[in-house]
């Protein structure tokens, strides 16, 4: 599923694409606008839109690349410390581990209170994008005492 996925994904040439488009449209309407003419609100809203769900897009993506990464790195770390035990408890310790993937999977793409997952790594990209710096500056300061 999670190659299926990629392999419907823009490319970084097509996002660069996509964006270097919607900036020749919007230098146009501004053109049209100083020429006199009236641009319709709802097309420029529209843009608008479009923008934000372009750039929302690539915040998701990129909070899954970090979190997908993460799990691996943390899936590969418990797989090797089952090779530490015994050779009797070692194939229990993998099954173990093996079973539990889908528990993992879930909490590193849902649970927003945990730093690595998807959800956690799209909030603070999202707020980093449209906050004022200040607040990115203590984004990990305030998560810290929300939890309290």
């Amino acid at each position: 599923m999670a190659a299926e996925a990629g392999a419907n994904a823009l490319s970084d040439k097509d996002k660069k694409k996509v964006n270097e488009q919607l900036r020749e449209i919007r230098t146009m309407l501004k053109d049209l606008e100083d020429a006199g003419l009236e641009v319709p609100r709802d097309l420029t809203k529209a843009l608008k839109v479009l923008q934000v769900a372009l750039d929302t897009g690539e915040d998701l993506g990129k909070a899954f690349e970090e979190a997908s990464a993460e799990l691996a790195k943390l899936e590969n770390d418990l797989t090797a410390a089952c090779k530490n035990v015994d050779e009797a408890v070692q194939m229990v310790c993998e099954a173990k581990v093996t079973r539990q993937w889908q528990a993992r999977s879930v909490k590193f793409t849902l649970d927003y209170k945990s730093p690595d997952s998807v959800s956690a790594k799209f909030i603070k990209k999202t707020v980093q994008r449209y906050a004022p710096g200040v607040v990115c500056k203590h984004w990990d300061y305030c998560r810290k005492q929300v939890a309290k």
